[in-house]
């Protein structure tokens, strides 16, 4: 096996994290603005908060970075804070060119699947940056491209030379996603060569890599001139009209409960939210005994009516022996995925008098947040005694109890509710 058909192998089998670095380092000079285009109003909001609500909501997105002005940063952090956006790792600052600048937010991205995106970009929708995303990491680079429509002409000394053949060409947009090595490696390239291109496609190209096309629209367009804010203007009107109109889904919440309790045992380590806790006694069961995931994953199964932990992966069967509990999360949110459902909260409770839990808290909500593909700020976790009381405050065991929140869309033309 060679080594690129290696990578690809331990890439399959792994789940991936990927940043989006979202270039915002444009001085607005087309726009005839006094500010950079991406922090123009639109709609009662600047343009980039547009572009980071979408790649937020993006269940493809682990990481977001913004490249901009350095004496924009502390907007960009602002806008960050008072729209929610729980995903922002770093801003830094942009460079003298749009390369420079977007190879600067390459370098503080944290990922195996880096993408770029223009901040001016604010229409892209999820599915585009799903797809996107998905391309990236089957072929290595990938970019959203839309088909040309009008005729081409070439045109020498101000006349037509030639009609080109449209059908041969495409109009390349942003997002561009690529494997963190084939980017980096294409900037350093052309660093050292001293190239320069007008988008990360073409860095690549030039550093052999082909690049796979993932179907792009019109609507994703780049705001860069007074006509493309009036255009904006027109898109976001229109897309609330069709809401309006075809306003036919509903989302309706479900609520599961979970509880499970687990005895000490000394010949085992504590894990707990996929945590290894220090302490001389672990946790007795079948698969690594992580009372807490347990908990939360029968309530996920709960609140979608699927059953519980024990139908799913009983401890009689062997594939279980031992297993980690995250990887049965992963599983279990998978399965409410296949069903439509979404989780929307967890609220998870550790019963224990010792030991005491409270520094591992933030790295068991990371963990169950990555794994579900939720925000951290969606998963609440707390730990309590029961003041030497029963089964837990004799120090025998711990018990865990979880409430899960989920929501499923419905089409109400489809699928009529009663209430």
């Amino acid at each position: 096996m060679t080594q690129t058909n290696q990578l690809k192998e331990i890439l399959k089998n792994r789940r991936l994290r990927t940043c989006a670095v979202i270039v915002a380092g444009g001085s607005g000079t087309r726009m005839n603005s006094d500010i950079p285009k991406q922090f123009i109003t639109l709609e009662g909001k600047p343009i980039i908060q547009h572009t980071l609500e979408v790649f937020e909501r993006c269940p493809d997105i682990d990481d977001i970075v913004v490249v901009c002005p350095p004496h924009y940063s502390c907007k960009v952090n602002d806008i960050a804070f008072y729209a929610n956006i729980d995903k922002l790792l770093s801003v830094v600052k942009s460079g003298e060119t749009r390369q420079e600048s977007a190879y600067n937010g390459i370098k503080a991205a944290y990922g195996d699947i880096i993408l770029i995106h223009d901040a001016v970009r604010p229409f892209v929708t999820s599915k585009q940056i799903h797809d996107v995303v998905a391309a990236a990491k089957e072929y290595g680079a990938a970019a959203l491209c839309r088909p040309i429509t009008d005729t081409v002409k070439k045109i020498e000394n101000g006349c037509v030379s030639q009609t080109v053949d449209r059908a041969t060409l495409g109009a390349i947009q942003t997002p561009q996603c690529f494997r963190a090595d084939i980017i980096i490696d294409a900037h350093k390239a052309a660093l050292e060569k001293g190239i320069t291109a007008t988008d990360d496609c073409a860095l690549c190209e030039m550093n052999g890599v082909e690049i796979h096309t993932v179907p792009g629209d019109n609507l994703n367009i780049k705001i860069t001139t007074p006509d493309d804010l009036i255009l904006a203007e027109g898109i976001l009107n229109s897309r609330r009209e069709n809401a309006l109109k075809n306003n036919v889904r509903a989302c309706i919440p479900r609520t599961g409960l979970g509880y499970d309790v687990h005895k000490f045992d000394e010949n085992r380590p504590l894990i707990l939210g996929g945590v290894h806790i220090p302490y001389e006694l672990g946790l007795l069961g079948h698969s690594d005994a992580d009372v807490l995931l347990h908990a939360i994953m029968d309530a996920m199964l709960g609140s979608a009516s699927l059953g519980d932990i024990g139908t799913h992966f009983p401890d009689t069967d062997a594939r279980w022996k031992g297993v980690s509990s995250m990887k049965l999360l992963s599983m279990v949110g998978d399965l409410l995925g296949k069903y439509g459902y979404t989780v929307i909260n967890i609220d998870a409770t550790i019963i224990a008098q010792k030991p005491k839990l409270m520094p591992y808290i933030a790295d068991m909500q990371r963990n169950i947040s990555e794994t579900l593909l939720i925000p951290q700020s969606d998963v609440s976790i707390k730990a309590t005694t029961t003041e030497e009381l029963g089964f837990c405050g004799r120090g025998e065991g711990i018990a865990a109890e979880a409430v899960c929140t989920i929501i499923k869309e419905y089409d109400t033309k489809v699928h009529p509710l009663k209430f």
